[in-house]
């Protein structure tokens, strides 16, 4: 009796918990998800769980994205989207959300810039407006900071073996 008992002992011991990567997410609800968190939060740095963090925004953001109107609305979505899921896949599935989402804000920048490039070349014979100047260098500023953050969120995908989903190409509204 005593042998068994040391046995399973031992093997309690020795069993190690799952990485970070591997732990199932629990978000039935808003207070599951926290309690989670919480959990994570325990065990992890902050500096550990930032991309995690950063996926829940991401999700309750393409939520919003898609026309889901109230805050609550939101948080449902981004909680069916990762209940159940690793944090390894609820990552991918929030960083692919961000994916998207630059992609959009990069082709809306991408439309003022080239109205703004519009208006320079039609001014310039009489002498661009600094407005019209200044507007076109902060959307050029916006794009060129969006392409580094798409950047780097394709590098973290494939970072975690995940290959970034193909974009539709987003209107320019």
């Amino acid at each position: 009796m005593w042998r068994c008992y040391f046995v399973l002992l031992f093997l309690g011991a020795c069993s190690k918990p799952p990485d970070l990567p591997e732990i199932t997410v629990r978000a039935a609800s808003a207070g599951e998800l926290a309690a989670c968190r919480a959990e994570l939060g325990a065990r992890f740095t902050a500096e550990q769980l930032q991309p995690f963090d950063t996926a829940l925004s991401e999700l309750q953001l393409d939520a919003m994205d898609r026309g889901v109107a109230t805050a609550g609305d939101r948080e449902q979505v981004m909680l069916a989207a990762v209940n159940g899921k690793t944090v390894h896949d609820a990552l991918v599935t929030g960083w692919q959300a961000r994916r998207h989402r630059l992609l959009s804000q990069i082709a809306l920048m991408s439309g003022i810039v080239d109205q703004n490039l519009k208006l320079q070349q039609q001014t310039a014979a009489t002498g661009t407006p600094e407005s019209v100047t200044t507007h076109l260098h902060n959307a050029q500023d916006i794009v060129t900071q969006l392409q580094q953050s798409l950047t780097e969120t394709d590098q973290r995908l494939a970072g975690w073996g995940a290959q970034p989903e193909p974009a539709a190409t987003p209107s320019k509204s």
